[in-house]
């Protein structure tokens, strides 16, 4: 047992644990480690942040605005306080969480069915109800300028620069077909973009990066949400979207039906639904792209490259 995952779990009053199993890791990109704790009948995740994550502002966003949240009864991963009352420690030069076990299974490798996206969809409302009480302010949008930057920084050169490079164990036809996808689509999606980026909007706390795997079930119901690491203050159009895409990619309905399940639980307007549509348009064009950026111009490098291979073939079958 690691001195270090001690030393952490002291910061908790934990100072015998009962066992300690490191957890696979795989499913996700963003470099955590995390460990199951068990002690006296109650059962934790550790969390080890990669170096400089999270930022200070989504530090501040998950410690304010997740315990208003689980007093309200939503379920999700609130990282718990310490001895010191901070709801993050730093021990060996990085961030280190503890929260309660959530419990289930999110759905990934195949269709959620209606219950589940009902569900979820009630879930992601409730969400967004609540932090909209809590803070609203009115701007920009950053994701929709950091999309309207990038798409144009592709149609200036960059897209074609991406064409030159080597990209070592990933499948030469997942590259071509991201490449022609975004060069078609480009023109289209960069003047909307630009334009939407103009306008201001009422921005509330979101969580940003909900994927499909951070959404976990027992049964049909939600039985908490992980990984609010992303959170800032923006577009809840951008959570929408983030979630019933990946949904889409098994079940070509889930978008339509997941957008109407969520206006039985929260205003929607048809302005809003075009601002979903859009988010969504741009992921299908933008993520693939870049992921190329990541492993072509910046050379970054991932441990398992099969698992980049498939999350490339389930943006590409977004594309088809």
């Amino acid at each position: 047992m690691s001195d270090l995952i001690i030393r952490v779990l002291q910061h908790y009053d934990i100072h015998q644990p009962d066992s300690i199993v490191s957890l696979d890791a795989g499913r996700g990109f963003s470099g955590s480690t995390l460990w199951k704790v068990s002690h006296q009948g109650q059962e934790f995740c550790l969390k080890r942040w990669p170096a400089g994550k999270p930022k200070q502002r989504a530090r501040q966003l998950i410690s304010q605005v997740l315990p208003e949240l689980v007093g309200h009864g939503i379920p999700l991963a609130c990282p718990l306080v310490s001895g010191k009352s901070q709801r993050f420690v730093v021990e060996a030069n990085s961030y280190w969480d503890l929260s309660g076990w959530v419990p289930g299974n999110p759905v990934v490798e195949h269709a959620v069915n209606a219950t589940q996206l009902k569900n979820a969809m009630r879930w992601l409302a409730s969400y967004h109800q609540f932090v909209k009480a809590m803070h609203q302010e009115k701007g920009l949008s950053t994701s929709l300028s950091y999309r309207a930057e990038f798409a144009a920084q592709l149609q200036q050169g960059l897209l074609q620069q991406l064409r030159a490079y080597d990209y070592v164990d990933l499948q030469p036809q997942l590259v071509s077909q991201i490449l022609d996808n975004a060069q078609d689509a480009l023109p289209a999606l960069t003047g909307a973009l630009q334009r939407a980026s103009r306008q201001q909007y009422l921005l509330t706390p979101v969580i940003s990066d909900i994927w499909s795997d951070h959404v976990f079930f027992e049964q049909d119901e939600v039985s908490g949400v992980i990984d609010f690491g992303a959170m800032k203050i923006d577009l809840p159009h951008l959570d929408i979207a983030r979630l019933l895409g990946c949904y889409q990619t098994h079940n070509e309905s889930a978008l339509e039906t997941g957008l109407a399940y969520y206006r039985e639980f929260q205003q929607f307007s048809d302005q809003d639904r075009r601002l979903v549509e859009l988010y969504d348009q741009a992921y299908v064009v933008l993520a693939g792209v870049q992921w190329l950026v990541w492993l072509g111009p910046e050379r970054r490098v991932f441990p398992d490259m099969n698992q980049v291979n498939r999350r490339l073939k389930r943006i590409v079958q977004r594309e088809s």
